[in-house]
């Protein structure tokens, strides 16, 4: 009888190690609950038959049992009873010390016996750790889990498994992850690639039970519409039925069944878009995607696109409707690459990369080490759609990692799939066609490549598709790898044309399982012409799109004309009993004119510029594919009267200031202001962008593009006091007003001086402009209070850094941790130091020093060659990199101060400022004493410009310190502020800057003041 029990024990065991072949962790395997509790019972009984005390037999004889067996009470157990009594429960026996010590001094080796995965980090804290790591998602863990993705929605961030882990695991902000399950956190760390699929699968059910009940319900959900281990897909349905996901927030929940905003690269007009879907009314969207932010109109049932115009951390689009905040992340400064997908949709840090071609957008002095420390193959580098940076294809066959470099210091290190992995290949997108949420649309089934398997087994890809939020799968198929690579239609046996949304999925276990989804109009092509339409007198050239289908696929329209006021049109394709409706929107260029207080968005229609206005800023062309444009002035005859090169140039995008246009048209009554556009293959073109005139603003068309009025009061006076300051530009000095009492609604911006600031960063005002009208308003020389709406996320750094920093005083504050690290990863670690202490690391770096004077005779392209690197990536405003920037900017602009009247009487009264400064505050007097130690050597007498570092130190040291109250005597004058402004017209990095360092030791001294 005995023997008979070993031999079916050893026939058991053996199962379980083959069932453990290919699988690293337990929890791989699809164990159910029952087939746990079949290994207690084994085990128990086996625990019965053996002599007392022969644990070492039982253990070298079944490993595989045992292991099971204690990975299947961390799976189920709860965590109100101590592991060991609970699992002496499950196994049927009392509990046996010398038993429960020689598993675990022998935990490695029973588990490397078994063919499964040992952490000897994990058994050195508790062997719980390392038998929860093989449960996946133990089931007193899971709620928890889908607590995180709750609060996650809540605060109104994308219900996406990759979004979830960006924002848990942001540089810098470490606690967040710590309100993770621990258990998770540890799945993450060594097998990232199961965490990942495990909560993008649970993630999937949550949103999916939101936005169709119906259809997914708990009593419906299995593992195979799931893709879940059998005990964490239980313990998730049993959550599920106990609280609903999202139960108390319809808000929340709305998010579950709208898209969400994305990025995406456009490869056909080579930019960078942040994607806002359509909804079933308007919605106006403030949207910082570049230097300020804009104001975008979102049609109904439309989406929008909106540029990504420069390197920015994020993009922070705000609902004005009602308040809801989304945001994007882009780029990281310490890890400065952005992956895209074959579709043109980001890849994640936390996904693994195909071990072939990915296109990754990268500043053009970054480098790439793969596995071993080996060099990347860059296969093509292209110019990308920011000033500096480059689109780079890389080759990364033959590594298993992937690591960004720049000045030697590595990024994140992202994982590269075996060479042996399958891949979705997706075709080329149609041009200028997409949905009413803007996804891409092809008009090609999508392929899955599978690799080539060496070796005699078999080797056996599940390949699935079903039609996006269905529960039952059109395919389910076992493709048999061969021993070269096979090309395979996911779609094989489901009859055409496709038409619609599908889910494509290619998986042989948890740790690589690929997913893409895609919308497919099979049989549509599309041909525009011209292809890409260029602006015109009357808006956009007219153009025509001709629609072809063929399989059985019809087009409502297929002949499509547009005129100049028509950007898109709406189409239904239709098959069978399918149909969807598509936009058709031929690749155009668009134009921005910026002017003082007046949004700016981006429009087909021709702006104006008024010889006669005050308020000239810049204009900006964005052509889809365009590689170089000039700009040339033509008169009413057309002749050319002036040519001038982009002086701005961001990708596809491209800039001229209008000062300079409009100062060459002083003579003319009427002209025209033309783009020449060069393109990839040479060819040139030439067309209108905007039309010259005198004193008749009134006449300028209306854009194309609607821009949201501006129905904010605070707003509307700052932007107000910005046409005033452009105004005051233009008037002669005596005739200026010297102080903010004769700026507009001044009044109202200094009643509430944290809602005004918040105002200020929230305006389309450009960020060069916010320290000038900061001062003007007189709002520099006020304190701001701590603001729950800036203090830990106004995607201005200046703005809410400013606000964070009372807020971190602020001893009844909440979120403290929160706000800690946006001051670190906004500010930085000298915004930090300048708080806890009073001092700078080093005062003397970052400004103008004697270093300077080696560039002075330098031509302005030399020295932001020699300087590029510091502006490349945008980090924290008080880092030395962005100090620097701000520095080299204000040394371009020193011959313009020093021609300006006010230069000659700023250093006078300085002087008069520096006593009051030195008695009130020796941490203030010492910065800017410091930076007058970094000219010895230099002839300021010869070089006054010199002094410009030192200036802007001290007035921002007398406004903050009057703002704090820690002014001893003296304060701001009229002409002081004055002088101040200007000085932040030309110089407003610098100024900026300054102020953050001059409220940091003014906000440290009133705090300590206050404490006493």
């Amino acid at each position: 009888m005995t023997g008979s029990a070993t031999l079916q024990d050893n026939d058991f065991e053996t199962w379980i190690r083959n069932r453990y072949a290919e699988a690293q962790l337990v929890i791989e395997t699809d164990p159910t609950a029952a087939h746990f509790r079949e290994v207690h019972r084994r085990l128990g009984a086996l625990m019965g038959q053996m002599p007392a005390g022969a644990h070492f037999a039982l253990i070298t004889g079944y490993p595989a049992l045992i292991a099971t067996a204690l990975v299947g009470h961390a799976a189920l157990r709860d965590q109100e009873t101590d592991f060991w009594d609970g699992f002496a429960e499950a196994i049927g026996v009392d509990r046996d010390p010398s038993f429960e010590a020689a598993l675990t001094g022998f935990a490695g080796d029973l588990f490397r016996a078994a063919g499964l995965r040992d952490i000897e980090t994990l058994r050195d804290r508790d062997l719980v750790w390392l038998l929860e790591l093989h449960a996946g998602v133990p089931t007193h863990a899971l709620g928890g889990l889908v607590d995180v993705v709750e609060r996650h929605v809540v605060a109104g961030r994308a219900p996406q498994a990759t979004v979830i882990l960006d924002h848990l695991t942001e540089p810098g902000f470490s606690h967040r992850l710590r309100k993770a399950p621990p258990e998770f956190r540890a799945l993450l760390e060594h097998a990232p690639d199961i965490a990942v699929t495990f909560l993008a699968r649970i993630c999937a059910v949550l949103v999916a039970s939101v936005a169709d009940p119906d259809t997914w319900s708990v009593q419906h959900l299995s593992q195979a519409t799931v893709d879940l281990p059998p005990t964490i897909l239980e313990a998730l349905r049993a959550r599920l039925a106990a609280d609903p996901f999202l139960g108390d927030s319809p808000e929340a929940a709305a998010l579950c069944v709208a898209p969400y905003p994305e990025l995406r690269y456009d490869a056909a007009e080579g930019a960078l878009d942040v994607v806002i879907p359509s909804g079933a009314a308007p919605t106006s969207w403030r949207a910082w995607t570049g230097d300020a932010p804009e104001q975008v109109l979102v049609a109904a049932d439309e989406a929008a696109v909106v540029p990504v115009t420069s390197a920015l951390r994020e993009c922070v689009l705000i609902n004005l409707d009602n308040g809801a905040r989304r945001a994007i992340p882009v780029v990281l400064p310490n890890d400065p690459i952005v992956l895209f997908a074959p579709d043109g949709r980001v890849m994640s840090r936390h996904r693994t990369l195909p071990a072939g071609e990915v296109l990754a957008l990268v500043p053009k002095d970054a480098t790439f080490t793969g596995t071993g420390r080996r060099k990347v193959h860059v296969v093509e580098s292209h110019a990308g759609p920011w000033d500096g940076w480059q689109l780079r294809i890389l080759d990364l066959s033959g590594h298993r990692e992937l690591t960004v470099k720049r000045d030697g210091r590595p990024g994140t290190t992202r994982r590269v799939r075996p060479a042996e992995s399958p891949s979705i290949e997706l075709p080329e997108p149609l041009p200028g066609i997409a949905t009413r949420d803007g996804d891409p649309v092809y008009g090609e089934r999508p392929l899955v490549d599978l690799p080539a398997h060496e070796g005699d087994d078999v080797k056996h890809w599940r390949v699935r598709v079903r039609r996006a939020g269905r529960l039952d799968w059109l395919v389910d198929y076992p493709w048999q790898a061969e021993d070269y690579i096979t090309s395979a239609d996911p779609f094989d046996g489901v009859d055409g044309p496709l038409l619609g949304t599908y889910e494509i999925v290619v998986s042989d276990s948890y740790a690589l399982d690929l997913r893409r989804v895609a919308v497919i109009a099979e049989g549509l092509d599309a041909a525009h012409d011209p292809a890409v339409r260029l602006p015109a007198a009357d808006g956009l050239a007219e153009s025509t799109t001709e629609l072809t289908a063929d399989g059985g696929l019809e087009i409502g329209d297929a002949d499509l004309a547009f005129g100049p006021g028509e950007a898109e049109k709406i189409v239904t394709a239709t098959a069978g009993d399918d149909s969807l409706e598509l936009v058709v929107r031929p690749p155009h260029a668009l134009v921005r004119m910026e002017r003082a207080g007046v949004p700016a968005a981006w429009q087909t229609a021709l702006p104006v510029i008024d010889v006669e206005a005050s308020d000239h800023r810049r204009i900006a062309l964005h052509v889809p594919g365009a590689t170089d444009v000039s700009f040339a002035l033509l008169d009413d005859d057309l002749d050319i009267l002036r040519e001038w090169e982009s002086d701005g140039h961001a990708g596809t995008e491209f800039a001229l200031a209008t000062r300079q246009i409009a100062d060459a048209a002083r003579r003319l009554v009427r002209g025209t202001l033309v783009a020449i556009i060069a393109d990839a293959d040479g060819e040139t073109d030439e067309t209108p962008i905007a039309s010259v005139v005198r004193g008749a603003r009134e006449q300028a068309p209306e854009p194309s593009t609607p821009i949201v009025p501006v129905v904010d009061d605070l707003t509307a006076a700052w932007m107000a006091l910005d046409a005033a300051q452009a105004d005051e530009a233009q008037t002669p000095a005596e005739e200026a007003p010297t102080g903010p009492a004769g700026a507009p609604a001044v009044e109202m911006l200094t009643a509430d001086s944290t809602a005004a600031l918040v105002a200020l960063g929230d305006s389309p005002v450009s960020p060069r402009r916010v320290p000038s009208l900061l001062i003007r308003s007189g709002l520099a020389e006020q304190a701001f209070a701590p603001s729950d709406r800036a203090s830990a996320s106004h995607p201005n750094p200046f703005v809410g850094c400013t606000i964070a920093m009372s807020a971190i005083v602020d001893p009844t504050a909440t979120d403290r941790d929160e706000i800690q690290s946006y001051l670190t990863t906004r500010g930085g670690d000298e915004l930090l130091r300048l708080l806890a202490t009073g001092r700078m690391s080093d005062p003397r770096t970052g400004v103008l020093d004697r270093n300077v004077m080696a560039v002075e005779a330098m031509p302005r392209e030399q020295v932001d060659m020699l300087f590029e690197h510091f502006w490349l990536v945008p980090g924290p405003v008080l880092d030395l990199d962005m100090r620097t920037s701000a520095t080299i900017d204000a040394f371009h602009h020193r011959m313009e101060w020093m021609a300006d009247p006010i230069s000659l009487e700023a250093p006078k009264h300085v002087n008069t400022m520096l006593r009051d400064v030195r008695r009130s505050s020796p941490e203030m007097y010492d910065l800017i004493a410091a930076r007058n130690e970094a000219l010895d050597g230099v002839d300021t007498g010869a070089n006054p410009w010199m002094l410009l570092s030192m200036q802007s130190m001290a007035f921002a040291a007398i406004a903050r310190l009057q703002a704090h109250g820690c002014l001893k005597k003296g304060g701001m004058t009229d002409e002081g502020r004055a002088m101040w402004a200007t000085l932040a017209d030309y110089f407003p990095g610098m100024v900026s800057a300054d102020i953050l360092i001059a409220n940091a030791v003014a906000v440290r001294a009133a705090a300590l003041a206050a404490a006493k």
